[in-house]
């Protein structure tokens, strides 16, 4: 082997180790949002570029698509090893880079082929005829080496964030149709591609040329089927994230309709209770007179009987807790009552805000969530077993005020880990079915209102560890 050989097996090597990493960062930009945590993502780059590596060090009798579908799928095993759930989420993250790498290095093939072209028609303008002239055609080699390269990491890297874009960067499970709906671009184009190389390769085949040498247009017709596809699956992504964010949409408004009836429940409790309240208030003299001329008969056993009476009529009109306002009053009294009958211990210092500006029905619907949380964490975990052997889950409620800031705290016990969505910003909802995990996102909403904000993370406590939510609204008074 001369020098030049040498050098030229240097420079292809080089470049196939290069593509490989900067395909293989790509990966782990596309599927860095939808881990919980960023080494996971690294080591889905690292796994992608070991397995292309060993596959071309150590040639294996297969095609190249199948080479391509085990490294991806080599990689999502990774990602379904070491972040466990959202396994349908996943899978499209694979099988779409896997689509994606394709239609880059394709665009980039076509494109540089133009290229490299278009580089020997000015050479041989200006040098004339170069055959033969071994170190011209290294020269064309190591720039067309360079111009490649910078034409995958802005086609790789454009296609990956657009893609990003359209779909959103949001941790969430998918299911069997979604999944298919999302797919069905990316296998079509990959299975057409291989369809027009089958055919190609016949024709080179049967007429010993090559289609580019007899139809110099065919490189154009690459990139225009590569961007065709390109478009296809971007534009699929996107209409499906409006869709499910238009579903989300209808499903948080159903969940605020919902909240709406429970706050005029509330209210229609409040009003029957005042007027139960008033008409014990009204009977109260006559009670007493009643008592008095028992008392004066010497009927003690009456009297005493008429007693527990209306002690049972006054506990029926009064409520557990008094926070300084009825609606808020009904809603921890019936939390207070809920836990109660589930066991769990209710640790309660809540006082509405007398002035300020805020509205008990936003107060309201901090509350109602923030408990319900709290409530079905304690149920989840001793169903687990993580807290098995507890006598009984707490959950504390607090608030107090710091200057123009009234700030609401929810504590309960919580043994997991505490994971936070990327995107939202919010921890990850462990709850399925419609409905669920609104609840953090409508607190966020409410305290938005009033410029605050939520803060949610774990603390330890004589001990144990916490999960405490801190709800933050500013007064205007």
């Amino acid at each position: 082997m001369d020098r030049i050989e040498l050098y030229f097996e240097i420079a292809s090597n080089i470049y196939s180790v290069l593509l490989t990493l900067i395909v293989s960062f790509y990966y782990m930009v596309w599927v860095r949002p939808f881990l919980i945590k960023r080494r996971t993502a690294w080591l889905c780059c690292a796994t992608y570029a070991v397995v292309m590596e060993i596959l071309i060090i150590i040639p294996v009798n297969m095609t190249e698509v199948a080479a391509y579908v085990l490294v991806v799928m080599s990689v999502f095993l990774v990602m379904c090893l070491f972040d466990r759930g959202n396994v349908g989420q996943k899978f499209f993250l694979a099988v779409t880079f896997f689509c994606l790498r394709w239609q880059s290095l394709l665009i980039q093939a076509s494109v540089g082929n133009e290229i490299y072209l278009l580089q020997c028609k000015i050479e041989e303008s200006l040098m004339g005829s170069v055959n033969g002239n071994n170190k011209v055609w290294l020269g064309r080699y190591l720039v067309q080496c360079v111009i490649d390269i910078f034409l995958v990491i802005g086609v790789m890297g454009g296609s990956v964030r657009l893609m990003l874009w359209a779909y959103g960067a949001r941790r969430e499970d998918m299911r069997g149709r979604e999944l298919l709906i999302l797919l069905v671009p990316s296998v079509s184009g990959v299975f057409t591609y291989e369809v027009l190389k089958h055919y190609e390769k016949i024709y080179e085949r049967d007429s010993g040329k090559y289609v580019l040498d007899i139809y110099g247009y065919h490189d154009w017709l690459m990139l225009l089927y590569s961007v065709i596809c390109f478009m296809t699956i971007f534009v699929m992504t996107y209409v499906f994230r409006q869709w499910k964010n238009e579903r989300e949409e209808d499903k948080q408004r159903e969940v605020f309709s919902r909240q709406m009836q429970d706050l005029e429940s509330h209210i229609g409790e409040v009003e029957r209770l005042y007027r139960d309240m008033r008409s014990l208030r009204h009977d109260m003299g006559n009670h007493l007179m009643t008592l008095e001329q028992l008392y004066g008969a010497g009927a003690y056993e009456q009297a005493e009987k008429y007693v527990g009476t209306l002690k049972r009529e006054m506990q029926n009109v009064s409520l557990d807790v008094a926070s300084g306002n009825p609606v808020t009053d009904i809603i921890l009294s019936g939390r207070k009552k809920e836990m109660e009958d589930k066991g769990i211990r209710f640790e309660c210092d809540f006082h509405y805000p007398q002035t300020g500006g805020i509205d008990a029905f936003d107060v309201s619907i901090i509350l109602n969530n923030a408990l319900s949380n709290a409530i079905e964490a304690i149920e989840r975990e001793q169903t687990t077993g993580i807290e098995k052997g507890m006598a009984q889950g707490n959950i504390s409620l607090v608030s107090h005020r710091v200057k123009n800031m009234y700030i609401i705290e929810v504590s309960n016990p919580y043994q997991g880990e505490l994971y936070v969505d990327t995107a939202s910003g919010l921890p990850d909802s462990s709850k399925v079915g419609d409905g669920h995990g609104f609840g953090l996102a409508n607190i966020r909403h409410v305290a938005r209102k009033y410029y605050g904000d939520t803060e949610i993370g774990k603390e330890v406590r004589e001990g144990e560890s916490y999960c405490v939510l801190r709800v933050m609204l500013q007064l205007t008074g």
